[in-house]
Formats: structure tokens, C-alpha cells, sequence
């Protein structure tokens, strides 16, 4: 009787122990990233309060980024592709996506998004695409872009809704990517 009691001891504490491991590495992984203007190719922000950060898997990279200039003819201009993908989420994959059409964006200025050329967009994607609105508060503002070292780094918030009115709040967006 004395070693069952001993051996449901230590599973018991083996148990717990188990437990606040998994909870203090989920916690570590809860934490957005500093906002940094260095390149550190980092991303994040929180969705309805959760914190969303890219992670890699899948044998693709969570964090890739584009800033390319295709010219001054028809459909040219400057176009910013910034999607970010949780590759360890289970299905659906989770991902927040910014992304300008036909704009050079400067130092220090607020951007509205909006879904038309010369502006940025912003989209939430899980069960369903969640798009910022015109009609929706929200905002990328760029806090460097170095040119010579293609450096871009901003904050961004929005407010986004799908096609059936379903709404999901992003906010305290940040990002810092090399392009």
C-alpha cells in the first residue's frame, strides 16, 4: 500500500511540474515584440487581446516581407507586402496580412487603410477574412524607412469585418522587417 502511495506521489509531481512548464512557455510566447526601427524582422500585434506573433513551420517562414517599386506605367508604383503566418496554429492557420497598392511611404506619417490604389490595406485571416473597412477605424503609421538599408518599420491598428458583418479588433500592431 506504502508504494502505490509513493509511486501516485511522484506521478502527482511529475504532473505538476509538466503543467508549469507548459504554462510558463506559453507565457513567454505571449509577449509582442519590442517596437524596434533596426530591421529585426519582427511582427506582432494582438487580435481581440490575444497576442499575435508569425511563427515558422511547415518548412515556410512565418515573417516575409516585400517592398518593390514596378515602375511609373500603368500598374506600377510602389507595393508593400507584409504577410505574417502562424504556421503552428492548428487548422485554420491564423494570419494578419498588411499591404499597400501604388504608395512610397514616408517617415511619420498616419496612413488611413483603405481598399484602394495609393493606399494601405490590412486583412485578419482564421475562419474567415476579416478586412479593414473604410468605415472602420484603423491605421499604419511608418516610424522609419531607411532606403539605404531597406529598413521599414511601423505601428499599425484596425478594426476588421467580414462579408457577414463579423468583426475582430487588431491593435498595438507593430512591425520592423528588412525589404
Amino acid at each position: 500500500m506504502k508504494n502505490i502511495q509513493t509511486i501516485l506521489t511522484g506521478i502527482a509531481i511529475i504532473l505538476l511540474f509538466s503543467f508549469s512548464q507548459c504554462k510558463k512557455n506559453k507565457n513567454e510566447e505571449a509577449q509582442l515584440p519590442p517596437e524596434t526601427t533596426t530591421g529585426a524582422m519582427t511582427f506582432g500585434c494582438k487580435v481581440n487581446g490575444q497576442v499575435f506573433v508569425p511563427r515558422d513551420g511547415r518548412g515556410r517562414p512565418g515573417l516575409f516581407c516585400q517592398y518593390v517599386n514596378l515602375g511609373t506605367g500603368p500598374g506600377g508604383g510602389w507595393y508593400l507586402n507584409i504577410p505574417a503566418v502562424d504556421w503552428m496554429s492548428s487548422s485554420p492557420l491564423v494570419s494578419v496580412h498588411i499591404e499597400t497598392d501604388s504608395l512610397f511611404v514616408l517617415d511619420g506619417v498616419n496612413y488611413p487603410f483603405k481598399n484602394s490604389k495609393g493606399s494601405p490595406l490590412a486583412f485578419y485571416q482564421a475562419d474567415d477574412t476579416y478586412s479593414a473597412l473604410e468605415i472602420d477605424n484603423g491605421y499604419l503609421r511608418i516610424s522609419k524607412h531607411d532606403q539605404i538599408n531597406r529598413i521599414l518599420s511601423g505601428i499599425f491598428t484596425f478594426m476588421g469585418t467580414t462579408s457577414s458583418g463579423k468583426k475582430v479588433n487588431v491593435t498595438e500592431g507593430r512591425f520592423d522587417i528588412r525589404y
